[in-house]
């Protein structure tokens, strides 16, 4: 890899380290692309000077370089951040568009297509647990329909899986605003470094409308992770470990969420609010 990069960038690299299908020297990152980067969001934000990881041109111009077959983008990496629900909350940019994304059809559509590709799945332990999940899904289906289209929306990431990824260009898109919030939660609880009383003083200090709770309650219940892992044959079972202390988790959302905005009843949920 260093041979390609001084070849198509003209940087020579004497310390090179790999993570998360990215190599890291000096303050740059030639990260594997898994989806295209939006070049007019791109735009957007280098024409209204916020911050984002600045994508290096190859040596034929290009912001794409094929290596062994493999799409990368080289990005410079000028600013550290620590995710945060602060962080999220700063980095949103409101936007006011025409049509909005519906969730609910984009889940409904995933879990028609998983229903249909289960048959070809032989672990066992995915087929025990499909149907919890996919009751999950028809709960984030119902109450995303309760909350309408009101909801805040604007720029926000595709996926909040990393520290380094948080200004990576190819990670923009246009959603939401809550669709971070639940899924940096999710990924803090999996990883069990989800302190709820250190989230909920996170919440208070941003402002995030009626129907904005009801949308993040909604993201919460709809099993992002669970897909994921599916789509990837990943290890289930960190997941499948932990959910009766998820929903116990959401019971405790549940009982601060209502005290901020109308959330439907789900009767299952254990705990009782005062």
């Amino acid at each position: 890899m260093r041979n390609a990069i001084k070849y198509y960038y003209g940087i020579d690299v004497d310390s090179l380290i790999y993570k998360n299908q990215s190599y890291f020297f000096n303050s740059y990152m030639l990260k594997e692309l898994q989806r295209d980067i939006d070049i007019s969001l791109y735009n957007f934000f280098i024409s209204n000077h916020i911050y984002i990881h600045n994508i290096i041109p190859n040596n034929q111009g290009s912001y794409v370089t094929i290596i062994d077959g493999k799409r990368y983008a080289l990005f410079n990496m000028k600013h550290n951040v620590k995710i945060s629900i602060e962080e999220i909350n700063n980095f949103f940019v409101n936007l006011i568009v025409e049509e909005k994304k519906d969730w609910g059809k984009l889940w409904e559509n995933k879990v028609d297509y998983y229903e249909k590709k289960i048959i070809e799945i032989k672990d066992k332990e995915y087929l025990d647990v499909f149907p919890y999940y996919i009751g999950l899904s028809e709960i984030a289906i119902r109450l995303y329909k309760e909350a309408g289209t009101n909801g805040t929306y604007g720029i926000c990431h595709n996926r909040l899986i990393n520290d380094e990824e948080f200004y990576s260009p190819d990670n923009i898109i246009i959603d939401y605003k809550v669709r971070d919030i639940a899924e940096y939660i999710k990924i803090l609880f999996f990883r069990d470094k989800l302190e709820i009383e250190n989230i909920v003083e996170q919440l208070n200090k941003i402002y995030l409308s009626n129907t904005d709770y009801m949308l993040l309650f909604a993201r919460l219940f709809f099993p992002t992770y669970f897909f994921d892992c599916l789509e990837n044959n990943g290890n289930i079972n960190v997941y499948i470990s932990r959910i009766n202390q998820y929903e116990q988790f959401l019971s405790y959302i549940y009982c601060y969420l209502k005290e901020k905005a109308y959330i439907p009843k789900i009767d299952w949920l254990k705990k009782q609010c005062s």
